[in-house]
């Protein structure tokens, strides 16, 4: 037995102690309740006691259910980062959700396989989704370079049934050597309890095998997912057209952090640069001066060289 598993055994029976009055103990008459005190071991504990206590060690065995070391990705966004505990966990599952007819949720995954895909140069991201077009479209393949995604490191699996697809993105979850599985679910989410059965099912294939799993569709129960998201497009800062400049041409999102489990929730109006590959708030800040500071737009040139 693993030494996590043996600290979770460990704080199971602390749990069980803490629950029952050990009166065994005691010769004396039982005490009424406002004479309970918080004892040692063979006293007795009062109501709140008791709850304040089954509180901290249900902290305690969640920590240790997750004590194994996965790294995480930074989204280099201060705001998430630290509302993530650090980033995005490897061997979880995320969900992350959109409106219909919506591309944004679709490119934000785009950008966090962006992320990825710079620190680890070989290793593929596979892409279950249905045949026909799905909850935003298929994506384009010779469109990805523009968010500065090489679409030679994908694997497309399609299926028609949202079962099979769906078997197909928990089976790679468990496979090692795979950067990160991205799931187009559908309306499988339909079924409460079929969906919170597979729920669990994809939580231990990923920690099994160490992958990212990231889940895109139309909202969906949240509860077993280590994070939820919720993406929209959002309009553009028009600053730079109004002052005569160039065109921003780039993504603007309405990102929703909405569940964490190792954090809290958090909102933040997102722009994507495909050329340098960041993600930014767009929402300016004044400086030190008190001006207003403007994003810095990058020049346009990746039409040139996709056409090239």
């Amino acid at each position: 037995m693993s030494d996590d598993s043996v600290r979770g055994v460990m704080l199971r029976l602390q749990i069980m102690q803490t629950t029952y009055f050990k009166s065994s103990v005691s010769d004396g008459p039982v005490k009424g309740s406002s004479d309970l005190i918080q004892g040692g071991r063979g006293g007795y504990i009062s109501s709140s006691c008791k709850a304040s206590r089954f509180s901290e060690l249900k902290t305690q065995i969640r920590q240790a259910d997750t004590a194994r070391s996965f790294p995480t990705l930074q989204l280099k966004v201060d705001r998430f980062d630290i509302a993530l505990s650090g980033g995005l966990r490897f061997g979880h599952v995320h969900l992350i959700t959109g409106r219909s007819f919506d591309g944004a949720a679709t490119g934000f995954v785009l950008a966090l396989l962006r992320f990825m895909m710079d620190q680890d140069t070989l290793s593929p991201v596979v892409w279950c989704s249905p045949s026909h077009a799905g909850h935003a479209g298929h994506i384009l393949a010779s469109a990805l370079p523009a968010l500065g995604v090489s679409p030679s490191r994908f694997i497309f699996v399609h299926d028609q049934h949202p079962k099979r697809l769906m078997g197909a993105f928990e089976e790679v979850l468990q496979t090692r050597g795979v950067l990160a599985v991205v799931g187009e679910y559908g309306l499988f989410a339909r079924s409460a309890d079929t969906w919170q059965r597979w729920v669990r099912r994809t939580r231990l294939a990923a920690k099994a095998g160490g992958t990212m799993g990231l889940l895109l569709g139309p909202p969906a129960p949240v509860s077993g997912f280590e994070t939820g998201w919720h993406i929209t497009t959002a309009s553009a800062d028009l600053f730079a057209e109004r002052e005569g400049l160039q065109t921003d041409w780039r993504p603007y999102w309405s990102v929703q952090l909405t569940y964490s489990r190792q954090g809290t929730p958090c909102a933040d109006k997102l722009v994507y640069d495909g050329l340098t590959g960041r993600l930014q708030s767009a929402i300016s800040c004044p400086d030190k001066d008190g001006q207003v500071s403007q994003l810095h737009v990058s020049k346009p040139a990746l039409l040139a060289s996709i056409s090239a």
